[in-house]
Formats: C-alpha cells, structure tokens, sequence
C-alpha cells in the first residue's frame, strides 16, 4: 500500500490479517482494549459537550494509564506499526499519544518514530499531520495541517493555522482533504442537526 492511499476498512482488515502471524498479539490485544475503552468514554464526554468532569476525569486516567505501559512498549519493541499489531492497533497508539497530556517530550519522540514508521510504509502518513500539530500547539505554536478545531461562538473552528494560504498544499502532501472539507466533517460530527 502506498503512503499516500488511505487505507479502506477492506484494506485495513487484509493488511491486519496479512501481518497476524507477525504480530505480537498482547501488546496487538491491549491497544485495542484500551481504545475500545477510549472511544465509549469519550463518545459519552461528546454527548455532555465536553462538560462532565466525571467522564473528562476517567479518560485522563486511561490515558495516562496507556501511556506509561505505551512507553515500556517502545522501549521494548519501538513504534506500534502495522508489522508489530496490524492497522487497527497502530491506529490505536496513535491515538492514545494525540488523546495525552504526557510529557512533550514524550509526545516529540513519539512523532519521530512515527515519521519513520509513515516513511517505512508501516502506517499511514495522515497520522504523522495530526500528531505534528497536537506537538506544536502544545509548543505554543500554531498547528500545520488544521487538524485540530475548538468551539467558538457554537462553532467549530480550526486552533491558529499557520500560513493558513497553504495549509490545504500542506495537507495534500500528506494525503489530507481539503481543510473545508474536513471542517465540514467535523462540524457535522460534532455539531449534529
């Protein structure tokens, strides 16, 4: 699969399948687990529009949680690819880094080796753009890729775009639609009519 073709749910479960006899089934098994968890409990939080200190409090728990065993599994096996867990559980650790409020530099050095797994083909490279711009906001910069959107005035808007001229160049390189059409993604997402 190219770096640039989004992956398909069909692609995806063959690419999973093709690596299984590959894959290091417990660490495969706890990223889904913890992503299963991740995806109920922040579904709820959306439904409360991100008010219930209860749900907000649990998801920081999990997710400090999965990133102290997420750090003795790159220590051990480096970044969580494709090769390592299948599609579905690198997709997992990936979000599991983006969701954390861990250490930077931390976060720095999950974004290199995801730079060189996206390089190595062993994820897709639109992951590299969101993590890129969750580093830079939490560097006090402006985001890249607009990958990352806040309400204002009950609309989703994207954080500070940086040359925001060239953002949707940005995003093609990294096999990312336009920026109006992911906003417009986003909105109906979390702004249901």
């Amino acid at each position: 699969m190219s770096l640039l073709q989004r992956p398909t749910p069909r692609r995806k479960r063959a690419a999973d399948r093709s690596a299984s006899a590959k894959v290091n089934r417990d660490v495969r098994a706890q990223l889904l687990r913890l992503d299963r968890i991740d995806s109920q409990l922040r579904a709820a939080w959306v439904q409360t529009a991100f008010k219930d200190r209860s749900l907000e409090r649990q998801l920081d728990a999990l997710t400090t949680t999965g990133i102290d065993w997420l750090r003795g599994v790159i220590a051990e096996h480096g970044w969580p690819g494709h090769k390592l867990v299948g599609a579905s559980a690198a997709a997992a650790a990936w979000r599991l880094v983006q969701h954390a409020e861990c250490a930077i530099t931390f976060q720095r050095r999950c974004l290199r080796l995801l730079r060189d797994a996206a390089k190595r083909g062993d994820v897709p490279i639109e992951q590299v753009a969101y993590l890129t711009d969750v580093v830079r906001m939490r560097e006090g910069k402006k985001q890249l890729y607009g990958t990352k959107f806040r309400k204002v005035k009950g609309e989703f808007v994207p954080y500070p775009i940086e040359r925001p001229d060239t953002v949707d160049v940005r995003r093609e390189a990294l096999n990312l639609p336009p920026l109006e059409v992911y906003a417009r993604r986003i909105r109906r997402h979390f702004l249901p009519t």
